[in-house]
């Protein structure tokens, strides 16, 4: 194996997902909503989204204004298996551009539905195995 291949390993939990997610300066995904766009091109557990439309995500707030940053589709880069994907989906333009207040509404739903870790103040981070559902 070259010196340079990352190594692969299946995620046991969120807390690894987590620690893995830290280290690549990302957000770890727990699950996506069903029919989402990140649902559409393949967003799964155990990603971890690195860029949008470009933009890093070091968090779900950066997520969000990446996300709005373009009407007309999404390039999501997800670190996966040990390497980088690039993934594509076109979208139906928006009308408007989407608000503070719909962004961060919007963030927090991500994080209620336990989708994505919290960002919200007294959260103690990633949910312990037993409370996985």
């Amino acid at each position: 194996m070259p010196a340079c291949a990352a190594k692969v390993f299946t995620m046991q939990s969120r807390r690894q997902l987590a620690q893995l997610a830290a280290a690549l300066g990302g957000i770890p995904i727990w699950s996506c909503l069903p029919g989402s766009a990140a649902a559409r091109i393949g967003v799964r557990y155990g990603d971890v989204i690195v860029s949008v439309n470009g933009r890093p995500t070091p968090n779900v707030t950066a997520y969000i204004e990446a996300r709005n940053a373009r009407d007309d589709g999404l390039s999501v880069v997800v670190f996966r298996d040990g390497r980088e994907h690039t993934l594509e989906v076109a979208l139906e333009p928006r009308t408007a551009p989407l608000t503070r207040a719909q962004l961060e509404r919007t963030a927090e739903q991500l994080a209620a539905a336990r989708l994505v870790p919290s960002e919200l103040p007294g959260d103690s981070g990633p949910p312990s195995e037993s409370s996985r559902a």
